[in-house]
């Protein structure tokens, strides 16, 4: 009798993976506001390179550039990071009764059955919005999409050493068999 009562308190009990795995995703869905100003800085950087703008710049300029971006990014990162705090059990037990259907004194509930039903995990919601407020994701996705269509395709040593200021890429050919 006393290994049922156990297995509902096991680390793998359903409810016990399900509450871990919720805060797993809530403790992403905080961070990712704090990586997210990285991934907008290289998008930048690589639509700016489509439309040529590190071409008529020196080298100490193209390294300003990217510092100053960097540094910005940087800022806004840390930031978003020091807004950071761990989810506690009940904000989990709330996401995990949502993301259920049921209610929370439900799930409380469920800590003492020994038969406990398997539960899902929601979606992560991205956040994304807290870490752009001004949208320029969308920003640069339009100027990528514009300078496609007035460009076309530009080569990808163009953007590949807009990242690294001074080196300009060599094309990437395949060799041929003879």
């Amino acid at each position: 009798m006393s290994s049922l009562q156990s297995s509902n308190r096991s680390p793998f009990a359903p409810l016990n993976r399900a509450l871990f795995a919720t805060k797993v995703l809530m403790i992403w869905e905080r961070l990712l506001p704090a990586l997210f100003p990285y991934v907008l800085l290289a998008i930048w950087v690589a639509v700016a390179a489509q439309w040529g703008l590190f071409q008529h710049l020196s080298t100490p300029a193209h390294a300003s550039v990217l510092i100053v971006g960097f540094v910005l990014t940087f800022i806004a990162s840390v930031r978003a990071a020091r807004r950071f705090r761990m989810p506690g059990f009940t904000e989990i037990n709330n996401r995990l009764a949502l993301d259920n259907g049921l209610k929370p004194e439900r799930l409380l509930a469920m800590r003492h059955e020994i038969s406990q039903p398997p539960l899902k995990l929601g979606k992560a919601k991205a956040g994304i919005a807290e870490a752009d407020p001004f949208a320029l994701r969308y920003v640069a996705l339009v100027a990528a999409i514009f300078g496609f269509i007035l460009l076309g395709p530009v080569p990808m040593e163009r953007i590949m050493s807009a990242f690294v200021p001074g080196i300009t890429a060599q094309p990437f050919t395949l060799a041929s068999r003879n």
